[in-house]
């Protein structure tokens, strides 16, 4: 097996005169749960051998970053110089293995990324990190925690560059034990319902896409599970069929109305660093796949269906909008701002133009980080005040400054104003749709500021007021939270100050989704 390929000629490659090794995905993919199961295998007795396999998953996480800025960076010069972010443009870094080919039908080791999935590798690749540098405050059983996330990491990086249907479906199912264990592990309230729900969800979004893999393999008569051919044309109702089945597969995860509901217990009844791994990457994940699955194989069924986004759109913002409002808990009003904002998602799918789903990705980039930043903050503030409830909170500014700081970073990010992460996609996104869907993008807006709204009143009422006596011995964010917190904001601003470095890359991606013919 040839391990190093010349690069295609780019900017990056021609400046540079060096040969990209071609197992880059491969290492970004499987260097965590590699150092998973070398902790699997570590005692954890002590404070020193529980630090070691801490500084393990840090290690893995921070491996995965590293090979993940090394392909989007790659990728973000290529588009510059017009050939990266579309497939089959990205061949400098594709890897396609023989497999499965002995059998009635054939299956390869192929990893590849488009635009969309770049946007989304960068994001979980970042989130990952920072939920490893905060699952060092944990005590309690580290490993099981250490091993879970990082074999976690490795399904959702996996599902993003897959591009045969043998091994998405084998990255899809992947997390379903591990995230199983977690819930039951480090739970509280209700979590063996929500473990069990999230686990029934997950088999039954697995199931419809076997359906509609089997269905677009054999209907389409080459008999091969590759996900590289797009568009994709099928016979007589095979074509309504699939799209169906995969919308459905993948609106399961993105937790939209009414389907929210499982995501909001795991939310509610996780520890920190669980809630933001759920509301920040989970929805992401279903996200990822309408748009560059759903919508990339069949472009045209999407949109003779974009008021049915549109309609399914506005229902999700308006009631997240209305639920969050009369909300007294602190992480299931986070949890409603996080649906909302997948419901904007939604309609940069509806608008199906190349600026709405440009937008769709800046956006998706913001939501993750914002949602990554105010479910810790919140699970840090119920930790250190003993309260669940809104109600019962105030005066906490005095006390805590920087989580106050913070809290306002990420509501901004969710906001979308300038200078932060959530500004270019919101603008791009309801610029791209608004032609299309007048009064959807109008209601949708409405939505977002009453969302927007009772996360600043909620604000309020957990910091401002007179000091508290109740809370006078609370502390605020150590040297270890203000790192991870300072890495997601750092990254929000640095979309937010500098888009330019990706809208090349991203608008190819948006390309490839809405018009994969001219990739072929």
């Amino acid at each position: 097996m040839n391990l190093l390929a010349q690069a295609a000629p780019s900017t990056a490659t021609t400046t540079a005169g060096a040969n990209f090794p071609t197992i880059v995905f491969t290492l970004m993919v499987w260097l965590p749960v590699v150092l998973a199961l070398a902790a699997l295998v570590m005692p954890e007795r002590t404070a020193e051998q529980r630090s070691r396999i801490r500084a393990l998953g840090a290690s893995g996480a921070g491996g995965a970053l590293f090979f993940a800025i090394w392909a989007v960076q790659t990728q973000a010069a290529a588009a510059v110089a017009g050939n990266g972010g579309g497939i089959p443009s990205t061949d400098q870094l594709q890897e396609t293995h023989g497999w499965l080919t002995a059998l009635p039908f054939t299956s390869s080791y192929q990893l590849n990324a488009s635009g969309v999935s770049l946007a989304l590798v960068l994001l979980f690749a970042v989130v990952f990190f920072a939920l490893a540098l905060a699952a060092w405050k944990n005590q309690h059983r580290v490993k099981l925690l250490t091993v879970c996330l990082l074999t976690v990491e490795t399904s959702f990086l996996g599902v993003l560059v897959s591009f045969d249907w043998v091994l998405f479906l084998l990255f899809w199912l992947l997390p379903v034990a591990p995230v199983y264990l977690l819930v039951r592990g480090f739970g509280r309230g209700e979590h063996p319902r929500a473990a069990g729900r999230h686990a029934a969800g997950t088999l039954v979004s697995a199931a419809l896409l076997t359906l509609a893999a089997t269905l677009i393999s054999f209907q389409g008569g080459a008999r091969s599970f590759s996900m590289g051919g797009t568009p994709v044309t099928l016979h007589g109702a095979g074509t309504g069929v699939a799209f169906w089945l995969l919308t459905a597969a993948f609106l399961l995860p993105m937790a939209v109305v009414p389907l929210h509901g499982a995501l909001l217990d795991l939310e509610e009844d996780g520890t920190g660093v669980l809630a933001a791994l759920f509301a920040s990457l989970l929805p992401s994940l279903g996200a990822y796949g309408l748009l560059e699955v759903a919508v990339g194989f069949f472009p045209t069924t999407a949109v003779d269906l974009s008021l049915f986004f549109a309609v399914l759109a506005v229902a999700t913002v308006l009631w997240s909008a209305l639920a969050a409002l009369r909300c007294d808990d602190l992480r299931r009003l986070i949890g409603y701002a996080g649906n909302a904002l997948m419901g904007v998602v939604l309609l940069g799918v509806a608008g199906h133009t190349t600026i709405a789903l440009t937008g769709a990705l800046y956006l998706l980039i913001a939501r993750g980080l914002a949602m990554a930043v105010l479910m810790l903050l919140a699970s840090g503030i119920q930790e250190r005040t003993r309260r669940t409830r809104i109600s019962q909170l105030g005066g906490l500014m005095w006390q805590m400054p920087h989580t106050a700081a913070f809290w306002l970073a990420g509501i901004l990010t969710a906001a979308g104003v300038p200078l932060l992460g959530g500004f270019l996609g919101m603008f791009l996104l309801f610029a791209g749709a608004f032609p299309a869907h007048r009064w959807a993008t109008a209601a949708v807006l409405a939505g977002m500021v009453l969302v927007v709204g009772g996360l600043v009143w909620a604000a309020q009422r957990i910091f401002m007021g007179g000091e508290r006596e109740a809370f006078a011995r609370v502390r605020d964010l150590g040297p270890l939270e203000l790192t991870y917190l300072g890495i997601l904001v750092a990254v929000s601003f640095f979309f937010g100050i500098y888009p330019d470095h990706f809208t090349a890359l991203f608008i190819n991606g948006a390309d490839h989704v809405l018009f994969p013919a001219t990739y072929g």
